[in-house]
């Protein structure tokens, strides 16, 4: 009987299970080359599930973070080096949008294919700013996409209850359009001063849409303020279709004044015009002006074009500015907590510009704008001036504006609170009035 060697009987042992072992692979390679290749699954777990309208497409949202460039959000979302030069180039060349001004919240997304390669990229700027990179075979095709737009004309009306901007917001605007109506009644009313519980406002406001998402509110095309104290009401009109339109009272008076009634939002008048006990100096004194509390760093603006004569500090008044205007009329804004960029002496200055901001520097006591209001060398008292109104609608367009008024007139009477007509023109109010009467007459008014 012959004895085998142990380690001749394990290398007889080996190489079949290694030919096994061999054959087994080659079957498995043939098997997945015969099916195909296949998708990194970590890949498809990253780009998300299948597009029900493209199978085999995996697509990737993600927007701009802090500290972002164009090319790591790329790279982030795993678009090779190869495409990113290309999207980068052909953008270039096209001009469409800036790599470098991106900010965050700025949406993208991606499709690639079931291998991973690149096949669509959509970037939006904003709602009304969005491009698209596309791959056709050996090709890049970039091009914006078309935007849907869409204006709406909204009736917000409403009554003050507390403050103007609550009522505003009650009535389904925003602070922003609160703040707006204010600035363009606020020649002839004082959104402070002169606004009482009871008092009543509505107004005609187009709101923007793109592809269905509202952007914000435009313009405001009829105002109304309805007070105790003040009334006022406002057009919008355009004159000349070459130019510019602009706010009209109902007599064709420009809105726009010589002088703002108040040179800052404020919360409260502290202090009226006349004597009053002064706080620091223990004596009653003539106040000559009008204190308006805010907190430190509320805006001040300028009440009407001019040039600044005085900036810096002056005694009891502290950081003071003083502005000169036309028909030999000086401003005072005193207890600035700083100067706006730009106001020395000499600057010009514009209605509505930012000169300072609020403070309590000087003899204050606390946080308040101190305002006055000088003509030909006489204080006078700023809530008492008589304002004299801008450039009224040239005589020639006047009848045009009285149609113009009447229908807008009409549509605020006919529309509920709240009521919107879609797709407005304002070039197309007869159009707009005949929606109503559709809407009056199927009962969905």
């Amino acid at each position: 009987m012959k004895v085998l060697n142990p380690r001749h009987v394990a290398r007889r042992l080996q190489w079949p299970a290694l030919v096994a072992v061999f054959a087994l692979l080659g079957l498995s390679v043939v098997m997945r080359l015969a099916q195909g290749p296949h998708p990194d699954p970590e890949l498809q777990s990253a780009m998300g599930p299948l597009d029900e309208e493209s199978a085999g497409y995996y697509s990737a949202a993600d927007t701009v973070r802090r500290g972002d460039t164009f090319s790591s959000m790329l790279l982030r979302n795993r678009v090779s080096v190869q495409d990113i030069g290309r999207i980068l180039e052909l953008n270039r060349q096209l001009q469409l949008f800036s790599p470098r001004a991106l900010q965050p919240g700025m949406a993208l997304s991606l499709t690639r294919d079931e291998y991973g390669r690149f096949q669509r990229l959509r970037f939006e700027v904003s709602p009304e700013e969005i491009y698209v990179f596309e791959s056709k075979g050996d090709s890049l095709l970039a091009f914006p996409e078309e935007i849907a737009r869409e204006i709406r004309l909204r009736k917000l009306s409403g009554e003050v209850k507390s403050t103007f901007d609550e009522a505003v917001l009650s009535a389904g605007g925003d602070s922003k359009l609160a703040f707006r109506l204010a600035d363009l009644l606020g020649y002839d009313v004082d959104f402070v001063s002169e606004v009482h519980r009871g008092d009543r406002f509505a107004l005609l406001v187009e709101e923007r849409f793109a592809n269905g998402r509202f952007l914000g509110f435009g313009r405001i095309l009829f105002g109304d303020y309805e007070g105790k104290v003040a009334k006022a009401q406002a057009y919008y009109f355009q004159p000349d279709a070459q130019k510019k339109g602009g706010h009209y009272g109902p007599d064709g008076s420009a809105l726009k004044k010589a002088f703002l009634k108040s040179p800052l939002n404020f919360r409260r008048i502290s202090s009226q015009f006349g004597k009053r006990f002064h706080p620091i100096l223990k004596t009653w004194r003539p106040h000559h002006g009008v204190d308006y509390a805010a907190a430190v760093g509320t805006p001040v603006v300028a009440v009407a074009d001019g040039y600044v004569e005085e900036a810096g500090w002056s005694g009891g008044y502290g950081r003071k500015i003083k502005l000169q205007h036309a028909s030999k009329t000086e401003t005072i804004y005193a207890h600035l907590s700083r100067f706006a960029q730009g106001i020395n002496r000499g600057a010009r200055v514009k209605q509505g510009q930012v000169i300072g901001y609020v403070g309590m520097s000087g003899l204050a006591t606390g946080a308040h704008l101190h305002y006055e209001l000088h003509q030909e060398g006489k204080r006078i008292d700023p809530l008492s001036i008589k304002n004299l109104p801008a450039e009224p609608i040239p005589a020639a367009q006047l009848e045009h504006f009285a149609e113009w008024k009447q229908k807008l007139t009409e549509l605020d009477d006919r529309l509920l609170a709240g009521q919107v007509i879609e797709r407005f023109d304002p070039a197309e109010l007869p159009q707009a009035l005949a929606q109503l009467n559709t809407l009056e007459q199927t009962g969905l008014r």
